[in-house]
C-alpha cells in the first residue's frame, strides 16, 4: 500500500533539506571565495611593493598604450609591462635601449585579440643607463616607446 499524504510530505521534507544543503553549500562557496580573493590582493599587495629607485612609466600612442615598472637590481633590470592597443597576431619585443643606443630584449610575445598583455623580464642595463622602454616588431619598427 501506498499512503499519498505521507508520499507528498516525504517528499515536501526531502526538498525543504535539499533547498537547505544548497544554501549552506553557497554560503560556505561565499566565505571561501571571499576568503581566496582577500588572499589574493594581499598576496598581490605584498608581491608589488615599491622597491627603493623603482620607476613608472607610462607611453600611449594611438591605440597603444603600455605601463611599465622597472625595478633596479645590481646592474640590470627587472621589467614588468602591461600593453594593450595590439593587433591580433602581433609579434611584439619588449626592449629596453641604454644611453649608447644599445638595445636589450627583455621579453617577447604574440599579441592576442582584445587582450592587454602583462609580461615580465629582465635587460642587462643599469637603470640609471635607461633611455628608453620600448614595444617593437621582430623587424625593428618601434609600436610604442617611452622614456623613464
Amino acid at each position: 500500500m501506498h499512503d499519498p499524504i505521507l508520499e507528498r510530505t516525504l517528499r515536501r521534507v526531502r526538498a525543504e533539506s535539499a533547498r537547505a544543503h544548497r544554501r549552506r553549500g553557497g554560503v560556505a562557496a561565499a566565505v571561501s571565495a571571499t576568503v581566496l580573493a582577500g588572499v589574493l590582493v594581499c598576496g598581490v599587495q605584498w608581491g608589488h611593493r615599491s622597491v627603493p629607485g623603482e620607476q613608472l612609466v607610462t607611453a600611449a600612442s594611438g591605440e597603444i598604450h603600455m605601463t611599465a615598472t622597472v625595478s633596479p637590481a645590481d646592474g640590470w633590470v627587472r621589467l614588468h609591462a602591461t600593453v594593450a592597443g595590439l593587433r591580433p597576431d602581433e609579434r611584439c619585443q619588449l626592449v629596453v635601449t641604454d644611453s649608447r643606443g644599445r638595445r636589450f630584449v627583455a621579453g617577447g610575445w604574440v599579441a592576442t585579440r582584445g587582450d592587454d598583455t602583462t609580461l615580465s623580464g629582465a635587460a642587462l642595463v643599469a637603470s640609471s643607463d635607461i633611455a628608453a622602454i620600448s614595444v617593437i616588431t621582430p623587424d625593428g619598427q618601434v609600436l610604442i616607446s617611452a622614456t623613464p
